[in-house]
């Protein structure tokens, strides 16, 4: 071997041992994205994410397309550097308390696909729900017109990962009753809130008609309930009216048998 071929072998070698330049000047303390992982937004989540590591060319990282090497292969620490350094990105994009749960993951595609299992096929009404309330009533109220829009836009957009464009009509239909759902789940009362709740995080969403149902049967349910007290704080309040005017007949007219010693006047 050459002494110039000996140079291009140990650069070579240097080159699979360690990270790229690049990946040394990451800041692990900066986030990929603004959106921060929750229990209900997966899906932006997971999309920001995404599009912020295959920017920084990463993202084989997360969706197995970059293997481990074998633990005794020479190019097995420069992969695991790399790995560690994708998985405290990804911690970093997550609310306290999510990355507490994952932060003793073995690597990051490990990570990536645990809180898939978790969070990925979990319904989406409850959220959907609520960015279309929080569109409805979106208001301006001093704030500039572009951070108006911006927030619009950004609703808009999450909106749009939840709900794609399609043409398919059974999906349209679809939609259409989820609209009336939504809007008249959105216009009850605060006394059905555990109610709505509880329709918004069913695993299917029930139809317009059955939620109609639902919602009778539980106005039912809260009218037997009051008849049930009503009763008992009629005949209460019954009887402290008849106590009340027993008292008053006693007393009524002038008790010609009380008189004041000094002014002489006979009480009532």
């Amino acid at each position: 071997m050459t002494e110039e071929s000996f140079v291009n072998h140990d650069e070579e070698t240097r080159h699979n041992l360690s990270p790229n330049f690049s990946d040394v000047e990451v800041n692990t303390n900066q986030r990929l994205c603004s959106v921060l992982l929750n229990e209900f937004n997966y899906l932006p989540w997971s999309r920001a994410v995404s599009l912020a590591l295959g920017g920084k060319g990463k993202l084989g990282f997360v969706n197995g397309s970059v293997e481990a090497p074998d633990s005794s292969s020479s190019t097995y620490n420069a992969w695991l550097c790399k790995d560690q350094l994708v998985m405290s990105l990804l911690l970093n994009t997550m609310e306290k308390h999510v990355a507490e749960i994952f932060s003793y993951s073995n690597s990051a595609h490990d990570l990536w696909k645990a809180l898939q299992d978790m969070y990925g096929n979990q319904n989406n009404y409850a959220r959907v729900f609520q960015l279309k309330k929080d569109i409805a009533s979106a208001q301006q109220e001093g704030k500039a017109f572009v951070q108006h829009l911006g927030s619009l836009k950004a609703m808009w957009n999450e909106l749009d990962v939840y709900l794609p464009h399609t043409t398919d009509p059974t999906i349209l239909l679809k939609r259409a009753e989820e609209d009336k759902i939504y809007q008249l789940l959105g216009s009850l009362s605060s006394e059905y809130e555990d109610l709505r709740s509880h329709i918004l995080m069913s695993q299917d969403l029930p139809t317009f008609n059955n939620v109609c149902a639902t919602i009778q049967r539980e106005e039912a349910r809260k009218k037997v309930m009051n008849v049930d007290h009503n009763p008992r704080l009629t005949e209460t309040r019954a009887y402290a009216s008849k106590y009340k005017n027993s008292e008053a007949k006693v007393y009524k007219g002038r008790n010609t048998h009380l008189k004041c010693k000094y002014c002489k006047f006979i009480g009532q």
